[in-house]
């Protein structure tokens, strides 16, 4: 007699390698997605700061030499929007221009989990790995 059809033990067998498959894969996956967030984060930093030297150059063509101050848990909206760039704005963290025109930042992700910060002395935005919540995502704690 011809029995067509699997097996539970072939059924098992299957089941049980798309498991071990599926182990493997979503840490991967999940990584690629965090970095990700981290990457797109890093990007709107770094279109804020480009929007800062706009607006600073626009202070000083009107000679109006003034520093700029943006806490974004506790500024209005009116505040947050002198820096007109595209993209989500930070949910927390500080943003600060100098007379200068140097940019200081400590911005926190609600969404990617991470602080990026940035000196006024340096070019580059980072991820700041000791700060995890955006309560220490603070100016004062990066300097």
């Amino acid at each position: 007699m011809n029995k067509k059809g699997f097996t539970l033990v072939e059924l098992l067998a299957v089941l049980f390698i798309l498991a071990i498959i599926a182990l493997i894969t979503i840490p991967v996956i999940m990584n690629v997605f965090q970095s990700s967030k981290e990457n797109a984060f890093i990007d709107t930093a770094h279109g804020l700061v480009i929007s800062a030297g706009t607006y600073q150059a626009e202070k000083q063509a009107l000679k109006e030499d003034e520093t700029l101050y943006i806490n974004y848990k506790t500024s209005s909206e009116e505040e947050k929007a002198v820096l007109k760039t595209s993209g989500t704005l930070p949910d927390a963290g500080e943003f600060e221009i100098n007379s200068d025109g140097k940019v200081t930042l400590a911005l926190w992700s609600d969404d990617a989990k991470v602080c990026v910060i940035k000196k006024a002395n340096e070019k580059e935005i980072k991820i700041d790995e000791n700060i995890t919540s955006s309560d220490k995502c603070l100016i004062s704690n990066i300097e």
